[in-house]
């Protein structure tokens, strides 16, 4: 295991180096075979714990990852022109972070399915309009948020690549955002069935299909019933069903992490929609 000793200043942008300012606090950064960890506390005080976990993991240190971490004002444009709807979304006014997690694609590091992230700070209340978003190559933010909760703010989500990620305040209506989830879960399916064996595709696009179709008609229950089982095939998939690797080449899909990614995000917004 390694461990590094870094200091973060707000605004300003710090790999994962063996670094420390005179103004932060002193962190420590620590990389396991299947897990990044972290205890951070910014230069005015934001404190943040952050983890990355992953099933299973080749390559991951230091020398193959780069994590860095900004305090951004909440307009800046990295947050404002990434927004899905600047009406109803905005920056977390006391905590406007992005983490940036950037493998680098001369390196060795994959890995393979899903890699779970789970960010904590004592830096703001709960809030149940708070989510957890990801960008990819500086594209639009999108909601992967599995859970969240008190104390003061837990936020966990998952991604099948590496990305931005951020916490937003999201007041948008949750049929409207659960009805695009679904969309968006079956566009990708649709996408990229080409590439899984037939048998296992032809069934997961069926699932899939009958989940928007629930969603887009109101039927929540449905739905969720749903994507419990096509949770349960992609979970346990295997071998040649569906790619499920990826690699800081940036060469091939990691279709089932995707696919996971875009279920478990739609299920939780169906969730709170159920309650």
């Amino acid at each position: 295991m390694f461990k590094h000793l870094i200091g973060f200043a707000v605004a300003a942008t710090l790999m994962v180096q063996p670094v420390l300012t005179n103004n932060a606090s002193a962190n420590e950064i620590e990389y396991s075979a299947n897990r990044i960890s972290a205890d951070l506390v910014l230069d005015n005080g934001m404190d943040l714990q952050l983890s990355i976990s992953f099933a299973q993991a080749i390559g991951l240190n230091e020398d193959n990852v780069n994590l860095t971490v900004q305090a951004l004002d909440p307009n800046d444009h990295r947050i404002v022109n990434r927004l899905p709807d600047n009406f109803n979304m905005w920056a977390v006014d006391s905590f406007p972070v992005l983490i940036s997690v950037q493998p680098r694609k001369d390196k060795g590091f994959s890995f393979s399915g899903e890699a779970e992230i789970e960010l904590y700070t004592q830096s703001i209340e709960y809030a149940d309009n708070i989510r957890l978003f990801r960008s990819h190559a500086g594209g639009e933010f999108e909601d992967i948020t599995t859970l969240t909760a008190a104390g003061s703010l837990r936020a966990r989500g998952s991604t099948g690549h590496f990305s931005d990620f951020i916490l937003l305040v999201d007041n948008r209506d949750g049929n409207l955002v659960a009805a695009a989830k679904a969309r968006d879960l079956a566009n990708y399916l649709y996408n990229h069935v080409f590439s899984m064996e037939d048998q296992f595709g032809n069934e997961v696009q069926a699932l899939t299909r009958n989940i928007n179709e629930h969603v887009q008609q109101g039927r929540y229950q449905a739905a969720a019933s749903n994507l419990n089982n096509v949770l349960r095939k992609l979970e346990s998939a295997h071998g040649n069903s569906v790619p499920g690797v990826w690699r800081s080449s940036g060469d091939i899909e990691n279709v089932q992490g995707e696919l996971i990614t875009k279920a478990r995000s739609l299920r939780f917004t169906l969730g709170t929609l159920l309650r």
